[in-house]
C-alpha cells in the first residue's frame, strides 16, 4: 500500500528537494525513520510542501484556506509503501516527533469522456459567446502570460511550448505524441493565443496511461511555485483531471482522506500555488448524474459526490461543461464539493470541434482550458498584485451568463464565462455603448 508521509522541515530534505534527488532525503530516512514493513521510495524525492495544517479537531475556514504564514509551515512529502495498516501504526507512533501526518495516494486522470460522439458546434462558436473577439479588440491575447498545462503532455509542433516538467526525469517539454495534453493546449490558445504554454506532463507518470498518484501532483504543484518565485510574472494553471472512485482513497473522516481533507498536502499545496499568485483552474468532473463516466465510482456520481479534494478546493476556480447552444452536458459534475459547498464556480465550453486530437475536445477536460484561456487574455494586463487570483476569479464570476436567471446553482455555478463582460467590468470596453441586458435563457438540462 502505497501513501504520502509528512515530514517535519530538516536540511538533508530540503537538499534532496533543491537537487531534485532522493539521495539526501534517503540518508535521513534510513537514518531517522526506518520502520519494519514500510519503504521509502527512491524514486521520488523529497517535495516541499508550502501550507497551513489545522490543528486536530479544527475547522476549516468557510470561504478559503488561510495562507499567511504558508512559508513557517513547510513541510515535506516523501512516498512509501507498506506491508499494511500495521506498518503505518508503527510508522506513526515509533516516528511521531518527525511526521506530521501519513495520507492516502490515491490515482488521478484526464476527465475525456463522450456522451454521443458528434461534434456539437466548432471554434468559431466557442469563440464568439466566449466574448473573444471583443477580446481581441480590446487587445487581449495572452501576451506575456505564462499557461503551465498540467496534463499528459503537449505535442510541440502542434502548440508550441516553452518549457515545462516531467514526473521522471529526462523529460523533453513538447515531445508527447498528439493527445489530451495537446488537446488542453490548444483549448487555452482560442481565447489567448498569443500566452506561453508551459507543458507540465504530469499523466506520464509510473502510475499508468494518462495516470499519476497525487504524490506526482504535489511534486508538480512545488515545482510550479518555485517557477514562479524565479520567473514572477503572470500565471494561470490549468488541471483537466481528477479522481473518479473515492474507494481508491481514505475514507470521509480518515486523517488520510484526500476527497475531503484540508489537510491532505495536495489540498495544502493547492492553496499555496494560488497564494502564490497563480490563477488556478480544475475540471468540475466527469461524473454527473445523467451521463457518469464508466470510471465513476458507484457513489461517485451526480450531486454532492462527484467534485473532490482540490477539484473543489475553494480558491481554484471550478469549471462545469455545456455545449455551444447553452445545454448543460450530462457528463458534468455536480456540486456541492468535497472541500467546498459552492461548486463548481463557473462553465466553459465543451464537445466541440476544435484541436483535431479526437472527433470532439470534450469533458470538463476540454470547458477547463477554454475558461483558462479566457482568464489568460484578461490577465495579461494584470499582474497578481494588481489584480488578486481571488479578484479576478470574482470578475469571471460575477460577470458569467446566467442561463437560467435564479444565481448561483450546484450545475453550473455562477453561468458560462464570458470574456467581453469581463473586459468590460475590468474597465476596457471599447467600441458601443453597454448593450442592454437581454433576458435569460432557459437552459435545456438535455443529456447530449
Amino acid at each position: 500500500m502505497q501513501r504520502i508521509v509528512l515530514l517535519r522541515k530538516h536540511e538533508p530534505l530540503e537538499e534532496s528537494w533543491s537537487k531534485r534527488s532522493f539521495g539526501p532525503a534517503g540518508r535521513f530516512v534510513n537514518d531517522k525513520l526506518k520502520v519494519t514493513g514500510v519503504r521509502y521510495d527512491e524514486a521520488y524525492h523529497a517535495v516541499r510542501v508550502l501550507g497551513r495544517l489545522a490543528a486536530p479537531g479544527e475547522e476549516p475556514p468557510a470561504v478559503g484556506f488561510n495562507y499567511g504564514a504558508a512559508a513557517a509551515a513547510a513541510t515535506f512529502a516523501v512516498r512509501v509503501d507498506a506491508d499494511n495498516e500495521d506498518a503505518i501504526a508503527r510508522l506513526r507512533r515509533d516516528r511521531a516527533q518527525e511526521i506530521v501526518g501519513v495520507f492516502a495516494d490515491p490515482a488521478v486522470t484526464t476527465f475525456a469522456t463522450y456522451c454521443g460522439a458528434a461534434a456539437v458546434g466548432g471554434i468559431t462558436q466557442v469563440a464568439q459567446p466566449r466574448g473573444v473577439p471583443a477580446l481581441r479588440a480590446a487587445g487581449f491575447s495572452g501576451r506575456g502570460v505564462n499557461v503551465a498545462v498540467v496534463d499528459t503532455g503537449i505535442h510541440g509542433p502542434s502548440v508550441p511550448v516553452v518549457g515545462g516538467w516531467g514526473p521522471a526525469p529526462g523529460y523533453q517539454p513538447g515531445t508527447t505524441p498528439r493527445n489530451h495534453g495537446t488537446m488542453c493546449a490548444f483549448d487555452v490558445k482560442i481565447a489567448a493565443p498569443d500566452a506561453r504554454i508551459w507543458d507540465y506532463a504530469l499523466l506520464r507518470s509510473q502510475a499508468g496511461t494518462w495516470t499519476a498518484f497525487l504524490s506526482d501532483a504535489i511534486a508538480a504543484f512545488a515545482d510550479l511555485i518555485d517557477r514562479i518565485g524565479a520567473t514572477p510574472g503572470r500565471w494561470v494553471v490549468n488541471n483537466s483531471w481528477g479522481m473518479f472512485n473515492r474507494s481508491q482513497d481514505a475514507p470521509i473522516g480518515s486523517p488520510e482522506n484526500y476527497s475531503a481533507n484540508p489537510n491532505h498536502p495536495f489540498n495544502q499545496i493547492t492553496g499555496s500555488l494560488v497564494a502564490a499568485g497563480a490563477d488556478v483552474f480544475f475540471a468540475a468532473g466527469n461524473c454527473g448524474q445523467q451521463c457518469p463516466d464508466g470510471r465513476c465510482g458507484v457513489g461517485d456520481v451526480g450531486p454532492g459526490a462527484s467534485i473532490h479534494g482540490a477539484n473543489s478546493h475553494p480558491d481554484v476556480i471550478t469549471v462545469a461543461a455545456v455545449t455551444v447552444d447553452d445545454r448543460r452536458l450530462g457528463y458534468s459534475s455536480q456540486g456541492p464539493g468535497g472541500l467546498y459547498r459552492r461548486k463548481p464556480d463557473l462553465a466553459g465550453l465543451s464537445h466541440f470541434a476544435g484541436s483535431g486530437v479526437y472527433p470532439a475536445d470534450g469533458g470538463t477536460s476540454a470547458a477547463s482550458p477554454v475558461a483558462a484561456g479566457v482568464a489568460a487574455a484578461l490577465r495579461q494586463r494584470f499582474t497578481a498584485q494588481a489584480l488578486g487570483p481571488a479578484q479576478l476569479k470574482g470578475v469571471l464570476q460575477r460577470t458569467a451568463r446566467d442561463l437560467e436567471g435564479n444565481g448561483w446553482d450546484f450545475d453550473l455555478g455562477y453561468g458560462v464565462i464570458d470574456g467581453a463582460a469581463a473586459a468590460r467590468a475590468l474597465g476596457h470596453r471599447r467600441g458601443a455603448k453597454r448593450p442592454q441586458k437581454k433576458a435569460a435563457r432557459r437552459r435545456t438540462r438535455a443529456r447530449v
